[in-house]
């Protein structure tokens, strides 16, 4: 069930967004990409924590039940899928509840003000040396919405009890002892019986009998064999972290979303609905990928700088179908870095004490996140101007579930801090519809042709001795194996990426050779946790999304194959294929000139 709930701020409050250095305020509002000022679900999550665990033991709780009932509705590492009762209570985070009014008037009414504070040393109560610093903070009156998921199976009491502690809410945000962050909390548009001085109260008992709670109990039975292809948009409605890197508390986010992302995310969606999770298991999804289903493929490249004649712009070219390696005014081209996102800011925390209300000592997170709305124009961007609505980023892939579920759209939870305002997304799913619609036999006459006449172009030029090498293949055919997403490969080392491919592909003994000029191939490893069972899994090599194997042949032989490539385009080549790993196209569309 979503309980919806309304903060209105009845004093200045500060959200606790540390400053930039070198500027002219140390503590700023915490706001979104867009301008707009926010509290985390993280921070909304910990101060109801507390609130439970202080009321609990106010009731003479013993510290062992407190740490089950805490555990069970607000999550403990290690919490799986398997043996799940899916308890644990998710927060959205606390958006300003009129974007629209607070847009008109930031400026006109100053929501936002300063204040300058000093350090006192506690012990001689005197003023810290060089201490002073100044605070941004939110004038009183504005009003925050959030909301919080929890499992229509909560024992009534239970929910009643963290609901009246979230009434009980006080205070908000940083600084709190310095008299800021006093606030006031409806639910469901509704403030608390007895509460003084307000309109539209209701009780707790008829505030929770007025919660719609859904039938969780699967409606049809699955089976095993009977899976249905589906093309599928994603669709981000809250900023997301999917890490790559875990560096103590530091964690770098991804800039793609993996199909084995999307899979578990759909797992856990259909398993909380009642449905066999060994029937769940066999679920497939690919990368989810821009609107355009292309990938940044590592042989494109641009110019190190804007072209003037190009109306100041970068020129790319791909360098599967091009030789060049400088433009004509000497400008030289250097690998292209666009990727499907990238990180959009960072989310800083500290770990509090419950017991002690006090930072716990090396409990300092730095975590990198990526937004949910699509970049702004470079040209039309004006400093510090909030635009008005803003678009989602929506991702495409194609995806196989159980035949029985009927459902069209999904809202599911993908990456790390699910549970404390990151990841919602919304899957909508159609009718499997192939987009790489050119016959393969063309794509490789049509790739092939390109490759030559750049060969014949150098021929007899200064430009020659870029392209000697391949003059006497230049009339044999071209197959570019085009990594649309990781592969995983079952390799301890790499020691020849061209042979090895061509042993996954099954194609060691089909005369095909290998074009090192041509490829483009970057190696990493795959590091990972079974979201089902917790058990940390193998790192693995991969050859990495956007990878490019060229190949040439003669022509005869190429005809012979045909069959075996339009295999390896439909199945993919490595390990763990059914999470989205070892998608291949062949000789797709090149971007650039």
């Amino acid at each position: 069930m979503k309980v919806n709930y309304t903060i209105e701020l009845l004093l200045p409050a500060v959200t606790a967004s540390l400053g930039v250095i070198g500027k002219d305020i140390d503590v700023t509002v915490k706001k979104d990409k867009d301008g707009y000022p926010i509290f985390n679900g993280k921070h909304i999550k910990g101060i109801l924590r507390e609130r439970v665990y202080q009321f609990k033991r106010a009731l003479g709780v013993e510290e062992k039940e407190i740490e089950n009932f805490v555990n069970n509705y607000f999550g403990k590492e290690g919490n799986y899928i398997k043996n799940n009762s899916f308890n644990q209570i998710r927060f959205s985070n606390l958006t300003i509840k009129d974007k629209k009014s607070y847009a008109n008037k930031i400026n006109v009414e100053k929501l936002i003000g300063n204040r300058y504070g000093i350090r006192i040393n506690r012990k001689t109560r005197s003023t810290v040396p060089q201490s002073l610093f100044n605070y941004e903070f939110l004038s009183r009156n504005n009003v925050f919405v959030g909301s919080l998921d929890i499992n229509d199976n909560i024992k009534n009491e239970d929910l009643k009890f963290i609901l009246a502690c979230l009434f009980h809410l006080d205070k908000i945000g940083g600084m709190k002892s310095r008299g800021i962050g006093k606030v006031r909390v409806k639910i469901n548009g509704n403030y608390l019986e007895g509460e003084n001085g307000v309109v539209e109260t209701k009780s707790l008992d008829k505030i929770i009998s007025e919660l719609k709670r859904e039938d969780k109990k699967a409606s049809t039975e699955l089976k095993t064999d009977e899976f249905v292809k589906y093309n599928y948009t994603l669709e981000l409605e809250e900023p997301i972290v999917l890490k790559s890197i875990e560096l103590g508390n530091y964690i770098k986010t991804r800039n793609s979303v993996q199909g084995s992302t999307v899979r578990g995310a759909l797992i856990e969606y259909f398993c909380r609905k009642g449905y066999d999770l060994n029937v769940l298991k066999n679920i497939e999804a690919s990368d989810a990928t821009r609107e355009d289903n292309k990938v940044s493929l590592a042989s494109l490249f641009e110019t190190k700088y804007e072209i003037k004649n190009e109306g100041n712009k970068k020129v790319k070219i791909d360098k599967v179908i091009s030789s060049d390696t400088e433009y004509k005014d000497g400008t030289k081209y250097e690998r292209s870095s666009s990727s499907d996102f990238k990180a959009t800011g960072n989310e800083i925390s500290v770990k509090i004490s419950t017991k002690l209300k006090s930072a716990e000592n090396g409990m300092l997170f730095n975590t990198e996140y990526i937004n949910n709305t699509k970049e702004e124009d470079k040209n039309n961007k004006q400093k510090n101007e909030i635009k008005f609505p803003t678009e989602n980023i929506k991702l495409v892939g194609d995806l196989k579930l159980p035949k029985e579920i009927s459902q069209e759209k999904f809202i599911v939870y993908i990456g790390k801090y699910k549970f404390k305002g990151f990841g919602k997304a919304t899957i909508t799913i159609k009718k499997y519809s192939d987009t790489n619609k050119a016959d393969l036999e063309a794509r490789i006459n049509n790739l092939s042709d390109k490759v030559r006449k750049d060969i014949e172009s150098k021929i007899g030029k200064e430009t020659e001795k870029e392209i000697r090498n391949e003059i006497q293949d230049k009339d044999k055919k071209v197959i570019c194996f085009d990594l649309y997403s990781d592969m995983i490969i079952p390799f301890t080392d790499i020691y020849d990426a061209g042979e090895q491919f061509l042993m996954l592909a099954g194609l060691k003994d089909e005369n095909l050779k290998f074009n090192l000029k041509r490829s483009f191939i970057n190696t990493g490893k795959l590091e990972g946790f079974n979201i089902i069972n917790g058990v940390r899994k193998v790192d693995e090599l991969i050859f990495t999304k956007g990878s490019v194997f060229t190949y040439i042949i003669e022509e005869n032989a190429c005809d012979s194959i045909l069959e075996k490539l339009t295999k390896i385009e439909a199945n993919g080549l490595g390990l763990r294929k059914n999470e989205g790993f070892g998608r291949v196209r062949i000789c797709s569309e090149r971007g650039g000139k």
